[in-house]
């Protein structure tokens, strides 16, 4: 069973800036832990919001592994398995 969260999920909102901990890099993207939402899943798809100023900018130079960058949320999906929850991550 996950850690339970350290603050509300009901706290998470689109556009707000959250800290994350670079977990993988993929072939679209990035995968990550959120600070304090240890419990969801989150992701930063490069391919698809590429076009975006501060993706374009990330995607030149990919965060190393294990590190904590602020990143910003676009969009909380219910996702069908555990975490439950998954969050689209985008730059500020």
């Amino acid at each position: 069973m996950p850690d339970e969260p350290k603050r509300p999920l009901s706290e998470l909102q689109p556009g707000q800036v959250v800290q994350a901990t670079i977990t993988s890099h993929q072939p679209w993207g990035i995968t990550a832990n959120l600070i304090a939402y240890e419990s969801v899943g989150a992701s930063l798809d490069v391919i698809r919001r590429g076009s975006e100023p501060g993706v374009k900018a990330l995607a030149q130079d990919l965060p190393p592994l294990g590190a904590t960058i602020d990143l910003v949320i676009g969009e909380l999906r219910s996702w069908h398995h555990e975490p439950w929850v998954w969050v689209d991550l985008t730059c500020p």
